[in-house]
């Protein structure tokens, strides 16, 4: 019962300190023009700034990327009553059956992932190689988006956290999407997609 309570919470929170926020989106047309094609995309976002990304993205058809841990089954448990489906895995448990359902998830039409490329345990902005290498497998494009928020509580472990403080201003910034080729190396995509993240990221916390 305490953590059913628990769950209510957190989603009654997020709801709260970002529903009720000034929201100015920028670039929303790189995903509608994929979305209105019945085309399949990977959005990426950082690990800290989720929670804008959480909100803004729910009830959208999104599946996310979540551990098996015990921290992973409070994010799916609260990402589930925000219209969020879930694949489970890290590289830690789980990775290669979750890679493997990711790609079969992708060659459908219309399928939405998102993930985070730095989580669940870091190092904080370092992408990993799982978004690169189902993008490279699957041909579809990933597409990169940061929620930054005007004033924020900040919460330092093995990253920083970012979470609104109510009635601030959210400036979502999505960008363009990136296409790699088989033939790239990992290294090369990883080192892209790093730039297009970090771009973003400075685009988004512009004068927010």
């Amino acid at each position: 019962m305490m953590y059913k309570i628990k769950i209510f919470a957190l989603k009654l929170a997020i709801n709260f300190l970002y529903g009720f926020n000034k929201l100015e989106v920028i670039g929303e047309e790189n995903v509608q023009n994929l979305i209105t094609q019945n085309k399949s995309l990977i959005l990426v976002t950082w690990h800290g700034k989720m929670l804008a990304i959480l909100k803004y993205f729910a009830n959208k058809n999104y599946i996310g990327l979540a551990s098996k841990s015990k921290d992973g089954n409070l994010i799916v448990d609260v990402g589930v009553k925000m219209g969020y489906k879930f694949v489970r895995g890290s590289s830690g448990k789980g990775g290669s059956k979750a890679y493997q359902d990711m790609i079969k998830l992708l060659q459908k039409p219309s399928t939405q992932l998102i993930m985070t490329p730095d989580g669940p345990t870091g190092p904080e902005h370092i992408p990993k190689p799982g978004a690169v290498r189902l993008a490279k497998k699957s041909g579809v494009p990933i597409i990169p988006v940061i929620g930054h928020v005007s004033k924020s509580w900040i919460f330092k472990n093995w990253h920083t956290f970012y979470i609104s403080k109510p009635f601030s201003k959210t400036k979502l910034v999505v960008g363009q999407p990136i296409y790699f080729t088989r033939e790239q190396s990992t290294e090369e995509c990883l080192s892209i997609l790093k730039k297009a993240l970090v771009l973003t990221d400075k685009e988004a916390s512009s004068n927010a």
